[in-house]
């Protein structure tokens, strides 16, 4: 089974600018013409997509009134997690600077231009569940 994040945002030419400065890379070759969504990779592993939050209402009605924004967090394991952390954090806002949780797993929390919050640890540490 296979998890993945859609993020709706404002513009997704903004987020993507913001998320290739953080090291991902971008994939839109899936989008049917017209259509303004983008596979995201971090790592060559696909992670999230970004999706336009028009586009996306009119895909879904029923988030025609929900705001972009989520109120929980989204979890990437990354390899080198202190390289992460230095180029993140020249291009994001640290919303939690590294630091070591309850059970040892190092992670810290970058957030998006639109309101998304990210925590990062080092992939070997990520419960594959």
């Amino acid at each position: 089974m296979a998890y993945a994040p859609c993020f709706s945002v404002k513009d997704t030419a903004t987020s993507i600018a913001f998320y290739k400065k953080l090291g991902f890379d971008i994939d839109s070759s899936t989008a049917k013409p017209g259509d303004d969504i983008h596979m995201l990779f971090y790592q060559g592993e696909f992670c999230a997509m970004l999706y336009s939050n028009d586009d996306l209402k009119n895909w879904l009605p029923v988030l025609a009134d929900t705001p972009i924004g989520f109120a929980g967090m989204h979890y990437l394991g990354v390899d080198g997690l202190q390289d992460a952390y230095d180029h993140i954090s020249r291009h994001a806002e640290i919303v939690k600077p590294l630091t070591e949780d309850h059970n040892g797993v190092r992670l810290f929390y970058f957030r998006d231009p639109d309101g998304y919050v990210i925590g990062v640890n080092e992939k070997s540490t990520v419960n594959a569940g």
